[in-house]
C-alpha cells in the first residue's frame, strides 16, 4: 500500500458540488482511491480485487452481513493494518500537492476508548499542542458536554463518552472520520440524537466521513452514498438523494428496504 503523504497524479479529480444538496457545504477533506484491494488473513480472503472512489466531502456507509470486510477495509484506510495487494491513495481537494498525513484520519469506535486516568477536557485534548487546548473546550461545548469536562469518563453515560470520542476525534481537524459502528452500542434515542450529531458536524467541517453499519435505516439517514459489501466485493453501490435533514419519508421507507433486501440477498 501506498504512504500516507502519496499525491496522485490526476488519477483523481477534485469535486466539490456546492449545490448538490447531500455534499457537506465547507469540503475540508480528501479524496479516497482505492484500486485492485486484497486482504488475506492466512488463506482466508477477506478483500477481493475492490476498487471504490470516495470524493472530499463525501459521507459514504458501508453495510453487509458480519464477515463481509467492512471493519478491515477500515483499518486499510487507517493504516492500521497493511493490504495484501492493491494501493489506497489520497489527494486533499484543498491543494492539489498537499499531502494526506496520518494526523489528517482520525478513527471513532463503538468503544469510546477514553482514558480513565484523565478527564473529559484532558481526554480530548490529547495530542494536541497546548495552543490548540481552546479547541477542544469549544468541540466539547459543540457535542453538548461542556458541563462534563472536569468529570472522570467512569461518571457518563455510554451516549455521553461517544460524544467525548467524537469530540477527541473532531479535535484534530481530520479530513477523513472512519465510523467503525460508533453507535451500535447505544440505546434507540441516543442513537438517533448522535446521528444528528455527526451529520451536523461532518457539514461544518466538511471532512470525508465512513461509516461502517449494520442499521440500514442509520445507513439511509446518513449517508450521500451506500455501499454493499458481500465476500470481499462491492455487490451494489446506492445513491441516497434525499435532502437533508433526512426525515422518515416514503422515499425513505423505499430506499431502505431495497437496501435491506439487497443485504438480505447476500
Amino acid at each position: 500500500m501506498s504512504n500516507l503523504n502519496f499525491y496522485n497524479n490526476g488519477l483523481i479529480q477534485p469535486v466539490i458540488d456546492a449545490e448538490k444538496p447531500n455534499s457537506a457545504i465547507n469540503t475540508h477533506g480528501a479524496n479516497i482511491l482505492i484500486e485492485q484491494l486484497y486482504k488475506f488473513y492466512g488463506d482466508v480472503k477477506v478483500l477481493e480485487d475492490l476498487d471504490l472512489n470516495i470524493q472530499a466531502g463525501e459521507f459514504v456507509a458501508i453495510v453487509g452481513r458480519s464477515g463481509c470486510g467492512k471493519s478491515t477495509l477500515l483499518r486499510l484506510i487507517a493504516q492500521l493494518e497493511k493490504a495484501s495487494y492493491g494501493e489506497i491513495k489520497f489527494q486533499s481537494v484543498r491543494n492539489f500537492r498537499e499531502g494526506i498525513g496520518n494526523d489528517d484520519i482520525r478513527v471513532m469506535f463503538q468503544d469510546p476508548r477514553l482514558l480513565p486516568w484523565k478527564n473529559i477536557l484532558q481526554n480530548v485534548q490529547l495530542g494536541l499542542p497546548k495552543a490548540q487546548h481552546p479547541l477542544a473546550e469549544s468541540l466539547l461545548e459543540k457535542v453538548g458536554l461542556k458541563d462534563k469536562a472536569t468529570q472522570w469518563p467512569t461518571q457518563l453515560s455510554g451516549g455521553q463518552r461517544q460524544r467525548a470520542a467524537l469530540a477527541r476525534a473532531l479535535s484534530h481537524s481530520p479530513r477523513i472520520l472512519l465510523l467503525d459502528e460508533p453507535l451500535g452500542a447505544l440505546d434507540a434515542l441516543t442513537r438517533l440524537e448522535m446521528q444528528s450529531l455527526i451529520e451536523r458536524l461532518w457539514t461544518e467541517q466538511g471532512f470525508t466521513a465512513l461509516l461502517v453499519t449494520h442499521d440500514v435505516s442509520e445507513a439511509v439517514q446518513l449517508a450521500d452514498r451506500i455501499i454493499l459489501l458481500d465476500q470481499g466485493h462491492i455487490a451494489h453501490n446506492f445513491q441516497v438523494n434525499l435532502p437533508r435533514p433526512r426525515k422518515k419519508s416514503i422515499a425513505f421507507a423505499q430506499l431502505e428496504q431495497q437496501v435491506l433486501d439487497a443485504v438480505l440477498a447476500t
